[in-house]
């Protein structure tokens, strides 16, 4: 079985409601966490035998002039995050978390598509708000707003 159909029955049977980007080895679904909401999107690359899931802020984007001081935040929100990586597009300042599996040479189970999919949105939902802070004119500074708790999702 492909990678693909793999992950796209696993999201299935945790009831995620995908929509298969058409031509490409792609899956959307809208996601609600206690923060916000977002758009999953699992990107499948089957001849390097990976999946990357990418939890994307679709609503909003980061303005031009403040990119800079949303480049320092998520430096140091990465810095103390174990697994995955928060990223931003310097062109249109689009905002996203990256969980991924190497799946060469491994039988593919649904503990591993599990932990990397909840991992990914639990992270997404416990800075979601703080992301979107950071887009707004008035906003903290980085090192406030990442010096700030953050809500822990369960």
């Amino acid at each position: 079985m492909t990678i693909l159909k793999l992950i796209s029955n696993f999201l299935d049977e945790e009831g995620f409601s995908i929509e298969p980007v058409e031509g490409q080895d792609v899956l959307r679904t809208l996601v609600g966490g206690d923060n916000g909401i977002w758009t999953l999107i699992v990107v499948i690359r089957e001849e390097t035998h990976q999946a990357i899931f990418y939890s994307h802020i679709e609503s909003r984007t980061t303005p031009e002039h403040r990119r800079g001081e949303m480049c320092e935040y998520l430096n140091r929100i990465n810095y103390r995050t174990v697994y995955g990586s928060f990223e931003m597009d310097m062109q249109d300042g689009e905002t996203s978390f990256r969980t991924a599996l190497d799946l060469e040479g491994v039988e593919v189970n649904g503990n591993m598509i599990r932990n990397a999919l909840y991992t990914n949105l639990a992270t997404m939902d416990r800075y979601h708000e703080s992301l979107l802070r950071m887009m707004e004119d008035d906003s903290p500074s980085a090192a406030e707003l990442a010096a700030e708790p953050v809500k822990q999702t369960q």
